[in-house]
C-alpha cells in the first residue's frame, strides 16, 4: 500500500517537482521552511490539485496522470487531517465521524455503528454527542483523526496536526497520535515544521525546499549528514560546502579548511558551534583553522550565547555569557575564530 509521487505542477509562483515514496506501515515526515510547498504536496496527493506532469499512485493504482487519468478526492481512499481539522460545526462528534462512511454509500445506521466503534478504539467514546465548539484542541485533533480513519483509508495525510495546540496539550496529543499511527497499516505522510514531531512520530524524513525534495532518510541519517543550510540550521550546526584535495578543503566562498579526514572532490563539512573558539587577537597554538571576521549578531539561548560571524567563512559560534563578557564582544566588532581539524566532519556532497 505504498503512496508514490513522481510529478510536477506549477501553482502561482511555486513549482513543485517531487519524487517521493511513502511506504506501508511507516510515517514519513515532510519537513521544510514556510513556502516550500509542503501543504501543496499534501493537497496534490489528496486530489485537490491536479499534477501537470508525472503521476501519483497508491498501491499500484494510478490516481493522477495527465492527460487522461484523474481520480477525484472522494474516490482516492486517502484520509486527510487538515491543520484546522475542518470539523462540521453543526454535527455532533459521532455524526462528524459517521460522515465519511455515509458519503461512501453506507447506511445511516451502519455509518453510526462504525463511528461508535472508532471512537471507542481511540478512547473518546464519551465525546460522541458533543459539538465541535465544545471540544478542546486536543480533543478536536483526535476527532479529526478518527474521522479520517473511519473512511478506512489506504493512506493518511496529516497537515501540521499539532500546530494549533498549546505546548502542554501538544505533548499528550503527540504521544496518543504516535500510538494511533503505529496501528495503521498504510503509509502516513506527516507535514510538520517541528523537528520534535519528526523525532517522535516519524520513521523517515523528507526535506522539501523550494518545491523539491533535497534529502530523504531516517532522522539520524538526515541530521547526521545535512545536505542543505536549512537542515543544518534546523539542527543548530554549521554547514560548509567546498572541494577537497586530501585534508584541505577550498570552500565555495574561497576560504580554506584543514580537516583530519581525507577526501577528493565536492564535499560537505559540518562544524558544531561549540567547536568554534573566539579570540580578540590571532590565536596561537594547535588550531590549524583560523579566520578573522565580524560579529554580526549575539543571541542569548539559555546559558549559551550564539555568535553569528560574518566574513570569509560565515559561522555560528556558541560560547558562554562569561566568554562574551571577557572578550567584550559587541555587534560590529572584529574577532578571530578558530576550529581544530578534528572538530570538522566531512562527507561527499
Amino acid at each position: 500500500m505504498s503512496l508514490q509521487a513522481a510529478m510536477s505542477l506549477r501553482l502561482g509562483e511555486l513549482v513543485l517537482d517531487v519524487e517521493l515514496d511513502a511506504r506501508p506501515g511507516t510515517v514519513t515526515a515532510v519537513l521544510g521552511p514556510n513556502g516550500a510547498g509542503k501543504t501543496t504536496l499534501l493537497r496534490t496527493l489528496a486530489g485537490l490539485h491536479a499534477v501537470d506532469t508525472g503521476a501519483v499512485t497508491l498501491d499500484g493504482v494510478v490516481l493522477d496522470r495527465p492527460p487522461d487519468i484523474f481520480v477525484v478526492p472522494e474516490r482516492r481512499r486517502i484520509g486527510v487531517v487538515h491543520q484546522d481539522y475542518l470539523l462540521f460545526p453543526h454535527l455532533s462528534v459521532l455524526d462528524n465521524v459517521a460522515f465519511g462512511p455515509r458519503s461512501r454509500g453506507r447506511s445511516v445506521r451502519e455509518s453510526r455503528s462504525l463511528a461508535t466503534g472508532h471512537l471507542a478504539r481511540l478512547g473518546i467514546a464519551e465525546l460522541a454527542h458533543v459539538r465541535p465548539r465544545a471540544l478542546s484542541g486536543g480533543q478536536a485533533q483526535r476527532v479529526a483523526l478518527v474521522r479520517a480513519l473511519a473512511t478506512e483509508p489506504r493512506a493518511l495525510l496529516l497537515d501540521e496536526p499539532l500546530a494549533a495546540l498549546d505546548a502542554g496539550t501538544r505533548v499528550e496529543t503527540r504521544r496518543d497520535l504516535r500510538r494511533y499511527l503505529a496501528e495503521f497499516a498504510g503509509p502516513t505522510l506527516l507535514v510538520t515544521h517541528d523537528p520534535v514531531d519528526a523525532l517522535t512520530l516519524a520513521d523517515r524524513v523528507a526535506v522539501l525546499e523550494r518545491g523539491r525534495i533535497t534529502q530523504v532518510g531516517t532522522l539520524a541519517e538526515v541530521t547526521g549528514r545535512p545536505r542543505t543550510r536549512y537542515v543544518a540550521e534546523l539542527i543548530g550546526t554549521n554547514l560548509v560546502q567546498g572541494t577537497a584535495q586530501g585534508t584541505a578543503i577550498r570552500t565555495d566562498a574561497g576560504s580554506w579548511l584543514t580537516t583530519a579526514e581525507s577526501h577528493i572532490g565536492p564535499v560537505l563539512a559540518t562544524i558544531a558551534p561549540a567547536a568554534v573558539a573566539l579570540h580578540r587577537h590571532e590565536p596561537e597554538g594547535s588550531p590549524r583553522n583560523r579566520w578573522v571576521g565580524t560579529v554580526a549578531h549575539l543571541d542569548l539561548l539559555g546559558d549559551r550565547v550564539r555568535v553569528q560571524l560574518a566574513g570569509p567563512l560565515p559561522l555560528v559560534a556558541e560560547v558562554t555569557p562569561s566568554a562574551v563578557s571577557e572578550l567584550a564582544l559587541r555587534e560590529g566588532d572584529p574577532v578571530w575564530a578558530s576550529v581544530k581539524a578534528t572538530e570538522i566532519t566531512t562527507y561527499p556532497a
